[in-house]
């Protein structure tokens, strides 16, 4: 694994080299640079894997640092690293596309080897984000009869013609055109699981090996208690919505089923829901 390590404080660079030289098992390659500038142009002659990067340099102030390299976020995975004054900025640099941020006085080995490996696997699954020209041509009358459909998916397209007012046949055409785009997934009804005996919702997230994260994921979608599935940046790289009849049942179901799944860290975070006030799988688009 070869690490790209942009950073001018000498005591970081020695505290990143001895963590990793601690992290048995882990191979790689580390080489840092104080400057920006001296880091991009290594990049252009050899592959890294990932990139650690400090937001303070000494030729790029914090947002500059980040403009500078928002467009590789496509490209390879970048950790930012912080102080504890700036985690306002290192939580903005995820959503420019950044794939995690350590702060630099929480580091430890465990921290650090994890978060090298999930921003890999992340960054590696991630869908590449291509243009979808009949996303960008979907024009107000598609959003009408999305949603007239999710209010009601059984309606006739001659009622529909009627109150979106295009002849029948090119509603029929419409909706043909969204199924085969895949805008539209499927006409399903949803049903209130309160209201059919599963009292108890519980949103889980688990700890899972980087390298088995798609083979987890497909295990996971086998079992019919589970509604959601989702990685996610953070602590959690799995993340599960589940139905049960009661908490025993949760329970039962993580202990004996969720547990048993190589790939799996004992660790997770389950939260249960108390109360519910809104909870809907429609997109309601506003109509100019």
């Amino acid at each position: 694994m070869n690490i790209l390590l942009i950073e001018d404080n000498k005591a970081d660079v020695r505290l990143i080299e001895e963590l990793l030289k601690k992290s048995p098992g882990f191979l790689y390659d580390l080489e840092s640079y104080n400057r920006l500038s001296e880091g991009l142009d290594r990049l252009e002659k050899k592959q890294f894997n990932i990139i650690l990067l400090d937001l303070t340099l000494p030729d790029s102030d914090k947002q500059s640092t980040l403009e500078n390299l928002i467009d590789l976020t496509s490209k390879i995975p970048i950790i930012v690293l912080t102080g504890l004054d700036d985690k306002e900025i290192a939580l903005n640099s995820l959503k420019k596309g950044f794939q995690d941020y350590l702060v630099k006085g929480e580091i430890n080995q465990s921290i650090l080897t994890r978060a090298i490996l999930y921003a890999i696997e992340r960054h590696k699954i991630k869908p590449k984000i291509v243009e979808d020209k009949y996303q960008l041509g979907i024009d107000e009358k598609d959003k009408l009869i999305l949603n007239i459909l999710q209010e009601n998916y059984k309606i006739s397209y001659k009622e529909i013609s009627n109150k979106v007012g295009l002849a029948a046949s090119t509603i029929h055409n419409r909706v043909q055109s969204m199924l085969n785009e895949g805008i539209i997934q499927e006409f399903d009804t949803f049903v209130d699981p309160f209201k059919v005996g599963y009292n108890t919702i519980a949103i889980v997230g688990l700890s899972v090996d980087p390298l088995k994260i798609n083979q987890v994921s497909k295990k996971l979608a086998e079992f019919d208690e589970i509604q959601l599935i989702a990685s996610s940046a953070g602590e959690y790289n799995i993340i599960l919505q589940i139905i049960a009849q009661d908490e025993k049942e949760l329970w039962r179901f993580i202990n004996e089923k969720l547990k048993s799944i190589e790939g799996i860290r004992q660790e997770m975070n389950v939260s249960s829901f108390i109360d519910i006030f809104k909870m809907t799988h429609k997109i309601k688009f506003k109509i100019q």
